[in-house]
């Protein structure tokens, strides 16, 4: 039975999942909602279509009231077949609304209805907090219905036909166009810098700033920050240079349409006084304060070469290992150098980490920018393309022949199949503002030609047209007064150009890169006032590569619940549903059947990043990249990252003499473990042991001035303790206070030693470093219910840096010394089954009510000392008990909001009864 209420709330019923539930049981179904639209008839359009395929009977009736329906939602609800439909005209000069929300279903094993506050949108249905109660009562259930059949008798309703569409259609532009003559001027959706009082840096370039801040701090010349498109990168780097005290500024970018944008943003954040100029094939003002060049251009300016600017950016940082711009970085030497890009692992950022010597300032990818809200979120619908055989000719080694797809995409019948769903699938806003990514530049034309022929207003662009072209259509694009509602491009719109009015993506290529999928989706997922939710429609085709786009929208650290895609276990952001059709699951399913061994799956991965880096690969080069294997895994695949090296084809010929025998092999394998230390101290001297044999202690030194901002550690004497580690972790490599004499010979010298050594060390390091002293500082306010959150991050939301001396424990305490004190954090597994016996707990949630949550404590926590008393008297304390949960050993803990205790007993360890604030209609992990 379904439960009796729907509030759309974190872990309670939706009404879409009662929609959808009731659809699959009923033979009727009566809906009476007071408005309709698109973000919430696309969600059950292909549920409605299956039941009335089935037999079933749906009548639905809405309104025109505040003209909120959309005309051509009611086209589509029109043209389903088993449905019936009608208008209500609410009459403007009457005070009454039509605001009826509610209902019926009918099936073999009697009637329920639900009457409540959801109407037919993306909010009513998934996301706003709703009202929606359950009747079973046949009395009431009659009651409803036959209410619904006077309603649908009135007067002043109207089946829903062409003509009555068409007429409410000009009421509705008619009221559109007043409330866009009436709306004040939008607000910009990144306010402004203190010195100019209008602009100020929103939540994500103030957590950013901070991080930029404390590297400039511990003496980092380089950085780089990660963040998704739509988040305010050129901003963050206008409010970096003004943070910095910068008096000389340097953007470059590849494009000069970047520039413009670049060079407007930062004259809204610095003051008037600073002059700015643009360098580019037009123009050559590279004398200004403030100086937007394209890469070219920056290299053949004199005057750029010799100036000593203050502060640097380099704009979609993934292309900067390309010649030209590794060129001007070695030319150009600022004071601080910011590279800005949304994915690092672009087939075009070859090693760009390293130019910026792994510093990433900030990261904030795609999916976390969607769930903090900073993005609007996506409805994603993957519908089988049959139409194209994607046969074995399409393929160059892994990737596939772009001439041949290109030239098998241009069907007639796949046309009509692209329309025919987009048409079906609609839009959230006034307008249609939708972009198809292409193969190519013939099949963007093919396509604006085809959507032209079918009575559509259509364009294609692609790289090839001139910037002026470019901004005329994109001017039109933005305008909801122009006419054009398709734009199909190639080779465009992947990064750097900023369109909010976006509300619909058509990916009507296969997918060959989750990285670029995810860079062209953020082109449509800007905050915008007339959009709420993007659509987004992809073709997908029976071929290798199906499963990319897929995977690349999973939310890992999201409950699992109704939005869920049990069968691939897949989770989308907050707010965004994935909707696959039969025939979508069935490839994905075969796709998924041929899961790859943990071996292929690793010799893929490393061939991918040695073509896009150049070069063979070391652990360091898999750091920051999504989906990849660790090195970790590729130890469990091949023993060692030599024997990886030696089986792929790329070990020099001192490696390959190495036996697995000798210690410098053993050295090698060795610097690929992670130590788990709690200070650097045992990884420095390593470090330091390698590059001065002979005198490690100096070498020891050295370490901190080659990674500077581990100087928040340096301890001059932690070399005492830390020979000890070494001497475990090293074992016969070390001979006393030295590397064992055949060691430095089997390598060709002490450099080559040195950064073997370093580059598998430094994966460790680096994750080390960022979980120790990287974290983003947060508030607990910040924390969202039942997400996921690894130890260091909880910490991060209570404004500490995690210390895993002081912090790995299952209760935290905050007092008045902390930045966020009066609050106490439980972390609790369910299942303690494989501890040692004095450290087994009974942790549960009570079988028959979510909402109550059986804890025990340590035996230090009892009833009668202080640590049991601050969690009983919490309340009484003043003291917020938050509650993490984790489902087995090594899974993150899952956040379930506040608790009170409710009950205890027993003593040393106490049995605790919480009952959670939140209460779930669900258990979430």
């Amino acid at each position: 039975m379904v439960p009796g209420l729907a509030t759309n709330l974190p872990g309670q019923l939706r009404m879409l999942d009662v929609i959808r539930t009731y659809l699959e049981i009923s033979d009727t179904m009566l809906l009476s909602v007071s408005f309709l639209r698109f973000s919430g008839l696309q969600l059950i359009i292909d549920d409605l279509a299956r039941f009335t395929a089935a037999g079933g009977k749906a009548r639905v009736l809405t309104s025109t009231y505040m003209s909120h329906t959309q005309p051509e939602a009611l086209r589509q609800l029109a043209d389903l077949e088993g449905v019936e439909a009608r208008l209500h005209f609410a009459r403007p000069d009457k005070a009454d609304g039509f605001h009826p929300k509610f209902l019926v279903f009918e099936g073999p094993s009697g009637g329920s209805c639900w009457v409540g506050s959801s109407n037919l949108s993306k909010g009513g249905l998934t996301s706003n907090v709703e009202a929606n109660l359950r009747h079973d009562d046949p009395e009431i259930v009659a009651r409803v219905s036959s209410t619904f059949d006077v309603l649908w008798e009135r007067p002043d309703t109207f089946p829903l036909d062409g003509s009555v569409i068409d007429h409410y259609a000009m009421a509705f532009l008619e009221a559109q166009s007043k409330l866009m003559a009436s709306a004040p001027a939008p607000l910009p959706q990144i306010p402004s810098s203190p010195l100019r009082k209008s602009y100020v840096p929103n939540e994500a370039q103030r957590e950013a700033l901070a991080q930029l801040k404390r590297l400039r701090l511990a003496g980092e010349t380089r950085a780089i920050a990660i963040a998704a498109t739509g988040v305010g990168k050129t901003f963050l780097a206008a409010f970096d240079a003004l943070q910095a005290g910068a008096k000389s500024v340097l953007f470059v970018s590849h494009r000069l349409e970047h520039l413009t944008q670049a060079r407007e943003t930062f004259a809204k954040v610095f003051p008037k006084t600073f002059t700015k100029g643009l360098v580019s094939s037009g123009e050559k003002k590279d004398t200004a304060d403030l100086v937007f060049a394209t890469v070219r251009s920056a290299n053949s300016s004199e005057c750029i070469a010799k100036r000593r600017f203050d502060y640097m950016v380099v704009d979609e940082f993934h292309h900067a290992a390309a010649p030209t711009y590794r060129n001007l970085l070695e030319t150009v030497s600022p004071d601080f150098l910011l590279g800005l890009t949304a994915t690092p692992e672009r087939e075009d950022g070859h090693e760009i980490l390293k130019l910026c010597d792994y510093n990433v300032a900030y990261e904030v990818r795609l999916i976390e920018a969607i769930w903090r809200e900073w993005l609007i979120p996506f409805h994603y619908f993957g519908i089988s393309d049959d139409t194209v055989d994607y046969n074995a000719s399409f393929w160059r080694q892994r990737r596939f022949d772009p001439d041949e797809v290109e030239n098998a995409l241009m069907l007639k019948e796949r046309v009509e199949h692209i329309l025919m769903h987009a048409r079906q699938k609609g839009f959230d806003g006034s307008t249609r503002v939708a972009v198809g990514f292409c193969a190519g530049v013939k099949h963007a034309h093919f396509m604006a030609e085809r959507f032209v022929e079918s009575g559509e207003q259509a364009i294609a662009l692609t790289g090839e047209d001139a910037l002026e072209r470019r901004r005329e259509v994109y001017a039109r694009l933005q305008d909801p007064k122009d006419e054009l509602e398709w734009l199909f491009v190639s080779d465009l719109l992947n990064e750097g150009v900023d369109l909010p009015a976006i509300n619909t993506l058509l990916f009507l290529r296969p997918t060959q890169s989750a990285t670029v999928f995810l860079q062209q989706l953020g082109r449509g997922l800007r905050l915008s006032p007339n959009c709420n939710v993007l659509t987004v429609l992809d073709f997908v085709g029976r071929h290798r590569n199906a499963w990319l786009s897929l995977e690349a929208l999973a939310d890992k650290s999201a409950p699992r619940g109704p939005r869920t895609l049990r069968e691939f276990d897949i989770t989308p952001p907050k707010h965004c549903e994935i909707i696959l059709d039969d025939k979508t699951h069935e490839v994905l399913r075969e796709v998924s059947r041929y899961t790859k061994r943990k071996k292929v799956r690793c010799k893929e991965a490393y061939k991918e990043v040695r073509e896009e880096i150049g070069e063979p690969p070391f652990p360091i080069d898999l750091i920051g990249r999504e989906n990849i294997p660790s090195p970790g895994e590729f130890r469990g695949a091949f023993g060692s990252w030599l024997a990886c090296r030696k089986e792929m084809g790329d070990a020099e010929d001192w490696e390959d003499a190495l036996g697995e025998e000798e210690l410098a092999h053993e050295l090698l394998r060795r610097a690929e473990l992670d130590w788990q230390q709690q200070r650097v101290y045992a990884y420095a001297l390593f470090w330091g042991l390698c590059h001065s044999p002979d005198d490690p202690e100096a070498g020891y030194v050295a370490f901190f001035d080659r990674f500077p901002r581990w100087g928040v550690e340096f301890a001059e004497l932690a070399t005492i303790k830390a020979w000890g580690t070494l001497k475990k972790k090293l074992g016969e490599c070390l001979d006393g206070k030295r590397l064992a004499d055949t060691i430095p010979s089997a390598f060709p010298d002490h450099q080559t030693m040195l950064e073997h050594v370093e580059k598998r060390l430094r994966y460790v390091l680096e994750n080390d470093y960022k979980t120790r002293h990287g974290g983003v500082l947060r508030t607990p306010e910040k924390l969202e219910l039942h997400r996921e959150y690894p130890r260091p991050v909880i910490l991060n939301h209570f404004g500490l840096q995690y210390d895993p001396a002081r912090h790995n424990q299952g209760v935290l305490v905050f007092g008045d010394e902390d930045p966020n004190p009066g609050h106490i954090v439980l972390i609790t597994k369910l299942d303690t089954s494989t501890a040692l016996q004095s450290y087994q707990y009974e942790n549960a949630f009570a079988p028959d009510d979510p909402s109550c949550f059986y804890w025990q404590s340590q035996n230090k926590q009892r009833q009668d000392n202080e640590s049991g008393r601050r969690i009983l008297d919490h309340r009484k304390l003043g003291i917020t008990l938050h509650l993490f949960v984790q489902s087995k050993s090594y899974a993150d803990p899952t956040y379930m909001g506040p608790v009170d205790v409710a009950d205890v007993s027993g003593n040393g360890p106490m049995n605790v009864t919480f009952r959670l604030v939140n209460t779930p209609s669900y258990v979430v992990i």
